[in-house]
C-alpha cells in the first residue's frame, strides 16, 4: 500500500469524527473507531449492513438523511439530524454527506463525516435557559469588562435604572454610580481582578433621571475557559421598600418603647397618690376634717387611672376592629351637657370659667350617647387642662340645615401652626414639656376623631398660635326628616 494511502487510512482511523462510507446500494463499506464509539456497533457487526441501521425511522421517512441527492450529482450536503445507536438511543448529530469518486471518475458511493453534537445541543439549551432566567429575573443582572464597560444589561436593569440596553451597553457602569460613591467602583474592580467576589454589598445607585435607589449588590468574576478573569457579573436588587419597611419597624419599636415608658409614668403617678393616701388614711394620720379632702384626692386619681386604662382599651379595640357603635335616636345636646357637668368641678378648682351654649329645644339625631359624651369630655377636659387660671372655655352647639356643629374654644396656651396636622395621631402630643406637666398619653384626640368619623362626621382644629387659645369643631350630619 502506498504511503499516501497509509497516511489517509491513519487519519480516518484516528479522527474524532465518525467517518462512514457506503456503496451505491446503501451498504456500509467502511466504519472507523469514532463510529464505533458513537453508535455502539463494531466494524465487524455493521460493515455490509444497510446505512438505515443508524437512521431513526422518523428520519428515514422524511428522506432528509438520504444519499440519493448526492448520488444524482448534487454537491455535498451539510445538515443536523438524529442518529440511532445500537442500544436504541437517539443522538443529535451533524452530518457532512458527499460523493465518493473513483480515480477514473466514476461515482462509487457516498461518505459521511458524522459529529456528535450532544454537548453542543446541551450547551445551547443551557444558554437559552440561562438567557430566559436572566431576561425574566426581577433582579438587575449586568456584566462588564475589567475596565467597567457594560457588556450585557437585562430587562430588570432597564426597569431599575431607566437606561435601555442600547443606551448603556458599551458605556461605563459609572453612569449609574453617584458622584460621591465613584470610589466604590475602583474597589469592586480591584477585588474582581484579584479573583474575589463582592458579597451582598448594600449601597446607593443613580437612575437615568437622577433619582437615587437603595440596592443590594453581588459582584462575581467572569472567567474565560482557561480561567483568565475577563470581566464581572453584577446582580443588583432594589431594597428601597425593604429599607423603608425596616425603618418603619424601627420607628414602631421606638414608638412602642416611648409609649410603654409614658404609660408607666402616667399610671404610676396617680397610682402612687392612691396608694399613699390610702395608707395614710389606714394609719389614722388624718382627722375627720381632712378625710373628705383626702378621699376626694383618691377618687380624682382613681378616675385618672380609669380613664387612662379606658383610652388604652379603646385604642386596642379600634386596632383590632372590635369597637362598635350603638346608634339610637338622641338629643345631641344631652351628651354635651353631661360632659360639661363632669368637667366643671375640675374647671372650678383650677379657676377656669366654663360656659356652654345650647338651643333650648332638643337637637334630634342618631348617636351613641356614651361615645359622644366621651368625645365632648375629651375636648372639654383638654381645653381646661391647657387653659391657665382665669381663662375661659366655651362650648357651643349650633344647628344648620344639614349639620349640627359643636365648637369647643379656649383661651389657653394655643397650638403652633406646624403642629395642627398631627393633633389627631395616636400617642402624639403637641408640646412634650406641657404634656409632661399636665399628663396624658396622647390618645384622647385620636379617639375623638375615630368616634366622630364613625358617626359620619368630621373634626377640625384651629389656633392663632402659641398663647392665643385654640378651637375644635365637630360637624355631625343631621338626621333626615
Amino acid at each position: 500500500m502506498e504511503p499516501a494511502t497509509l497516511r489517509l487510512a491513519a487519519v480516518v482511523a484516528s479522527s474524532e469524527d465518525a467517518i462512514v462510507t457506503e456503496t451505491l446500494d446503501g451498504a456500509i463499506e467502511t466504519w472507523n473507531r469514532s463510529a464505533e464509539r458513537l453508535f455502539g456497533y463494531t466494524a465487524a457487526e455493521i460493515i455490509g449492513k444497510p446505512i438505515e441501521l443508524i437512521v431513526p425511522p422518523e428520519v428515514r421517512a422524511s428522506g432528509e438523511n438520504s444519499s440519493l441527492q448526492v448520488q444524482r450529482g448534487q454537491s455535498a450536503r451539510h445538515f443536523e439530524t438524529m442518529g440511532l445507536t445500537k442500544d436504541g438511543r437517539r443522538v443529535p448529530i451533524s452530518v457532512s454527506l458527499s460523493a465518493v469518486i473513483a480515480p477514473e471518475g466514476n461515482l462509487i458511493g457516498t461518505s459521511r463525516i458524522i459529529r456528535d453534537i450532544s454537548q453542543q445541543r446541551t450547551l445551547e439549551r443551557e444558554a437559552v435557559r440561562l438567557a430566559a432566567i436572566v431576561n425574566s429575573s426581577e433582579d438587575a443582572i449586568v456584566s462588564k469588562d475589567l475596565n467597567g464597560i457594560v457588556q450585557t444589561w437585562n430587562p430588570a436593569a432597564e426597569r431599575m435604572f431607566g437606561y435601555t440596553s442600547d443606551e448603556i451597553i458599551g458605556r461605563p457602569i459609572r453612569l449609574i454610580i453617584p458622584a460621591d460613591r465613584q470610589s466604590e467602583e475602583d474597589q469592586v474592580l480591584a477585588t474582581i481582578r484579584a479573583g474575589r467576589a463582592v458579597e451582598h454589598f448594600e449601597t446607593v445607585r443613580q437612575r437615568k433621571d437622577g433619582t437615587l435607589i437603595d440596592i443590594s449588590l453581588t459582584v462575581s468574576p467572569v472567567r474565560a475557559r482557561d480561567g483568565t478573569i475577563i470581566g464581572a457579573s453584577k446582580i443588583a436588587r432594589d431594597v428601597t421598600e425593604q429599607r423603608r419597611l425596616l425603618r418603619r419597624v424601627e420607628e414602631a419599636g421606638r414608638a412602642k418603647d416611648e409609649f410603654l415608658a409614658m404609660l408607666s409614668h402616667e399610671l404610676r403617678t396617680p397610682l402612687n397618690a392612691v396608694l399613699g393616701y390610702t395608707r395614710m388614711l389606714r394609719d389614722g394620720r388624718y382627722t375627720d376634717d381632712r378625710r373628705d379632702q383626702v378621699i376626694e384626692i383618691i377618687e380624682r386619681n382613681a378616675r385618672i387611672l380609669s380613664q387612662l386604662v379606658s383610652d388604652v382599651l379603646d385604642v386596642s379595640s379600634i386596632v383590632t376592629g372590635k369597637i362598635r357603635l350603638s346608634l339610637q335616636e338622641c338629643d345631641i345636646a344631652s351628651p354635651l351637657r353631661a360632659a360639661v357637668d363632669i368637667v366643671r368641678p375640675s374647671a372650678d378648682v383650677k379657676g377656669v370659667a366654663l360656659r356652654v351654649t345650647v338651643p333650648q329645644d332638643p337637637v334630634p339625631g342618631l348617636c351613641d350617647a356614651d361615645r359622644m359624651q366621651q368625645v365632648f369630655w375629651n375636648l372639654l377636659s383638654n381645653a381646661v387642662k391647657f387653659t391657665p387660671r382665669g381663662g375661659v372655655v366655651e362650648a357651643a352647639l349650633t344647628v344648620q340645615p344639614a349639620t349640627t356643629s359643636i365648637t369647643v374654644t379656649d383661651t389657653g396656651i394655643g397650638i403652633r401652626p406646624e403642629y395642627l396636622p398631627f393633633l389627631f395621631q395616636r400617642f402624639w402630643q403637641a408640646d412634650h414639656v406641657n404634656a409632661r406637666m399636665v399628663g396624658g398619653l396622647g390618645l384622647g384626640l385620636a379617639l375623638v376623631k375615630y368616634f366622630v368619623e364613625l358617626h359620619g362626621g368630621t373634626i377640625s382644629a384651629s389656633s392663632q398660635g402659641e398663647g392665643r387659645g385654640s378651637s375644635f369643631m365637630v360637624m355631625l350630619p343631621r338626621e333626615e326628616s
